[in-house]
């Protein structure tokens, strides 16, 4: 009884190669030129898109409407208004000190 051995090829032997009607070097170099373009375009392009959402933003803090304080008359006094207090105070003060220079010099 013998065995039969699959035959297996030798590494040395010639395989058929396919024949493409491009050669490798054109793919190669279009795959080169599409990648400098799609760097080129990328390049070009976030910058503006970057600086179009600066300009976006800058735009609507600038067109804000502007809030208006109303200021009391009298102090209610919810809450200290110390301003409010120094400018009564500086008021009358330099009231008496005008009356007093006035009368100094009469």
């Amino acid at each position: 009884m013998t065995i039969d051995l699959p035959v297996i090829p030798s590494s040395k032997s010639t395989k058929n190669k396919v024949n493409s009607s491009i050669p490798r070097w054109t793919v190669f170099s279009l795959c080169l030129i599409t990648v400098l373009v799609v760097v080129a375009i990328i390049k070009a392009i976030l910058p503006l898109l970057f600086f179009g959402l600066i300009m976006a933003f800058i735009w609507s803090q600038a067109t804000k409407p502007v809030a208006h304080f109303e200021r009391e008359l009298r102090p209610s006094g919810k809450q200290l208004n110390l301003f409010y207090q120094k400018q009564v105070n500086t008021k009358y003060s330099s009231n008496t000190v005008d009356n007093k220079k006035g009368k100094r010099a009469a």
